[in-house]
């Protein structure tokens, strides 16, 4: 594509996402954003304690994922991103965080937006919580111990929630149930045809 494009790939935790994006920047030799999970130091603690962890757990991904993207945005190529910025401050965060947090992660969050382009077009990976469980519990990150099924679920349905309000970004979803990996060359093709529907 002549023009530069901005493509999102979100989803729940255990989507498949990460792995897929990695993918994807191989395949289109774009620049990628991969969410920093595993670095962040209080993610493990937030799944412990989550209403003492999660504002600093929340903060750091926002703080990270906006210096990143920021960064990306100057480069002037195309990129993907492993989840947006706007599920970190109308999912995650939302739950993560009691009233007056969230009134105060808000704040931030929106600033962040108006130095951030808009991606071209997000991708759902949507997966049910029993599959997304056992692809957590397959892949063996240490900080993701403690994830239950009852917070996957609640995230699935702030997802849901979101997704119906959502209109700042057109949305594609795309039926995760089965390994995207195994399926990688369907799903470019799917990627392709979603991208192709961006210059029309």
């Amino acid at each position: 594509m002549d023009r530069r494009i901005i493509l999102g790939i979100s989803g729940n935790i255990g989507a498949g996402k990460t792995t897929l994006v990695e993918s994807l920047a191989r395949h289109f030799g774009w620049e990628f954003y991969r969410e920093p999970a595993e670095e962040n130091p209080y993610l493990k603690l937030y799944y412990r304690e989550p209403e003492r962890w999660g504002l600093h757990s929340q903060i750091y991904f926002l703080t990270n994922r906006f210096e990143e993207e920021l960064r990306l945005s100057r480069l002037g190529r195309s990129y993907i991103l492993d989840r947006t910025i706007y599920e970190d401050g109308e999912v995650f965060a939302r739950i993560a965080l009691a009233e007056e947090e969230y009134k105060t992660y808000l704040k931030l969050y929106r600033l962040a937006l108006k130095y951030l382009p808009k991606p071209d077009i997000i991708i759902y990976l949507k997966a049910p919580i029993d599959v997304l469980l056992k692809r957590i519990k397959k892949r063996k990150r240490q900080e993701e111990d403690l994830i239950s099924y009852d917070y996957l679920e609640r995230l699935n349905e702030a997802y849901e929630e979101w997704l119906k309000g959502f209109r700042k970004v057109p949305v594609v979803i795309y039926n995760a149930e089965e390994d995207v990996l195994e399926r990688l060359e369907e799903f470019i093709g799917f990627v392709e045809n979603c991208l192709k529907s961006l210059t029309g």
